[in-house]
């Protein structure tokens, strides 16, 4: 018995650090994308052209088999072969979408348990204290639409993206959560009147008003709260780094730009640019939105 599932990576547009307080996010599914052939055997046994033998995606792999045994979906000992087009470290959330395509191969729960499942396999299998988002975007997500997920109750509902180009740029600063002040930020901003609270605070106002601007089609308002995003993430939770700062820069200087900020957990990671339908940008990645999770037999 062989499957495929496939799950692609995310951008989150608005509402970076606030999904593991319980606030709302913005994320969209992109085209890059993990795919996952699982083949029943005697024993397991996980491949990948696409990761270095030895590197911690076998732990996500591991951490997701375990969590659907305990959770009662104990799939039978096979092969796990991974190929993928989502780079890591990158603010992309390839974890996630590894995940979810092997929880997917794995067994026939529903997208929204898959999700549940697989945060619970990086929070609590592999060790970093992520909020839901990112599973619930390579899960739930649908092509064409931003999902509005709010993550204090789990509810959401998609929203029509207007038409723009999502450009993501990378300046090579590959990080793993895990080896950051993740952790450490994510305590902080738990701490009323200190700044990471305080870029929390703002950057939910600023989803609210996000959700307003994206139902309204205003697309040059919703790119200026980018811009604000982004110096919040730099001057109060402080997870920017200079490159990175220097390409946001860089880019609100380019007329057919709408808005531009860092994107994934900090330290390292990508910078994403809202650009006008069309814009092509030298060194960028245009990232037209892909559907969720698909499976077959």
């Amino acid at each position: 018995m062989s499957r495929i599932a496939s799950a692609p990576a995310r951008i989150n547009l608005l509402g970076e650090h606030v999904d593991h307080q319980g606030g709302t996010v913005l994320p969209v599914a992109v085209n890059l994308r993990t795919t996952v052939t699982y083949t029943a055997g005697d024993a397991w046994s996980f491949r990948s052209a696409d990761h270095a033998p030895d590197g911690t995606w076998r732990r996500y792999v591991q951490g997701v088999i375990d969590v659907l045994a305990e959770a009662g979906h104990a799939p039978r000992p096979g092969e796990i072969e991974i190929a993928s087009t989502v780079p890591e470290g990158r603010g992309l959330a390839s974890s996630a979408a590894l995940e979810v395509a092997v929880a997917g191969a794995l067994c026939d729960a529903p997208p929204f348990e898959l999700a549940h499942l697989c945060h619970k396999a990086e929070a609590e299998n592999v060790g970093v204290p992520c909020g839901i988002m990112d599973q619930f975007a390579a899960a739930c997500a649908i092509a064409g639409h931003v999902l509005v997920l709010d993550c204090a109750d789990e509810r959401f509902f998609h929203l029509p993206l207007p038409p723009v180009e999502l450009l993501v740029f990378d300046p090579g600063l590959e990080r793993r959560l895990a080896d950051t002040p993740y952790a450490e930020r994510r305590a902080e901003a738990q701490t009323r009147g200190t700044p990471a609270a305080r870029h929390v605070a703002d950057e939910r106002a600023r989803v609210d008003r996000g959700i307003e601007l994206l139902d309204a089609g205003d697309i040059e308002g919703f790119g200026a709260l980018l811009y604000e995003s982004h110096a919040s993430l730099r001057d109060l939770y402080r997870c920017t780094t200079p490159r990175i700062d220097q390409y946001v820069a860089q880019l609100s200087q380019v007329p057919d730009v709408y808005g531009a900020r860092m994107i994934g957990g900090g330290w390292g990671g990508a910078v994403l640019a809202l650009a006008e339908p069309g814009t092509r940008l030298e060194s960028a990645m245009n990232l037209l939105s892909d559907d969720a999770l698909t499976i077959h037999a």
